[in-house]
Order: structure tokens, then C-alpha cells, then sequence
């Protein structure tokens, strides 16, 4: 077959177009050993063909792959239902939030009272928020110490620019070195 029949070939075998026979006749051109320039490149790919075409697949592959096709639909159904619990749990903490801020409005002009009883009750929620409060503080103290440790990575981030900056600059010193050598080549 000569070159221009074959390349008719190829572009209909690309598309699709081919038949059987077409088929086998453009593996018989790629068993040559002369092969015009612009087709050899193609020689491995019907090699390969050629290789592949007496290989069959065993009796459980779709078996196999229907298995695979099932999981793989499991496991989206899977992440469909964790969305689905995700936006209830997130709806039933919206609903239960509205729900506590209507039925303890702040901005009601409810009176709980000014008995001495409720008098009283603030004082002693107040004491015992301020001792929380004071013990939590002294708590907190050591964690300042963490604090300027911090304060002294963040100021060792500017010495790690500089260093990145150094880095840019080796290409220009490896230039010189070389321009050196060029210029010197006795040293």
C-alpha cells in the first residue's frame, strides 16, 4: 500500500471510521521494516495493538466492576446522607436558639422583680462570677510568658525574609564566581 492510501487510512481509523479489515491491513503496513519518515513514529502504537489483540479479559471482570460501580455509589450515597445530617443538626441548633431568644427576649420590658430576693440573687451571682473571674486571671498569668515568646517567633520571621533574600541573591554570586574563573583562569 503506498503512502498516501495509508494516511486516507490513518484519518479514518482516528475517526473511527474504519473497518476490520482496514484495521488489519494498517498493522500489516506497520510490520514492515521500511517505513516512510512521518509514519514510523506510529509503528510502536499498532506494535502494541498487535500484542493486545489476543488477550481477553477474564470471565469476573464485570463481576468486578459492577462490584466497584456499587461501592462507589454507596459511598456518594454515604456522603449525601452525612450532608443531609449535617444541615438538620445545623437547622435544629438555628431552632433552638431562636427559640431560647424568644423566650428569653432581653429586649422584652419584662420586671422580674425588684424584690429583695432577686436583689439578692444578683449579689451573690455577681460574688461568685468575680471569684471565677479572678481565679481564671490568675490562671492566665504564666500564659503572658507564652505571649512574648510568640511576640519573639513573629520577630524572627523578618530574619527568615532576610535569609530568603540571601537565597535569591546565590545565582548572582554563583555568576561572579564564574565570571572570575573566566576572566582568571590561572587562580
Amino acid at each position: 500500500m503506498n503512502s498516501p492510501k495509508i494516511e486516507k487510512l490513518l484519518e479514518r481509523y482516528y475517526q473511527g471510521e474504519t473497518s476490520l479489515a482496514e484495521e488489519r491491513a494498517l498493522r500489516e503496513f506497520f510490520r514492515q521494516d521500511k517505513l516512510p519518515p512521518h509514519l514510523a513514529e506510529l509503528k510502536a502504537q499498532f506494535i502494541i495493538l498487535d500484542e493486545d489483540e489476543g488477550l481477553e479479559l477474564p470471565e469476573s471482570f464485570d463481576e468486578e466492576l459492577f462490584s466497584m460501580i456499587r461501592e462507589k455509589e454507596k459511598s456518594s450515597r454515604l456522603s449525601r446522607r452525612r450532608v443531609v445530617i449535617y444541615i438538620s443538626s445545623v437547622a435544629a441548633t438555628v431552632l433552638i436558639l431562636v427559640t431560647l431568644f424568644i423566650r428569653f427576649n432581653p429586649f422584652l420590658d419584662r420586671s422580674y422583680g425588684n424584690s429583695p430576693e432577686a436583689e439578692e440573687a444578683f449579689e451573690q451571682a455577681s460574688r461568685i462570677l468575680f471569684f471565677v473571674s479572678d481565679k481564671f486571671n490568675q490562671g492566665a498569668d504564666p500564659l503572658r510568658k507564652v505571649a512574648s515568646f510568640d511576640q519573639g517567633i513573629e520577630d524572627m520571621k523578618s530574619i527568615k525574609k532576610f535569609d530568603e533574600g540571601i537565597k535569591k541573591t546565590m545565582p548572582a554570586s554563583r555568576f561572579s564566581q564564574i565570571t572570575n574563573l573566566i576572566s582568571n583562569p590561572a587562580q
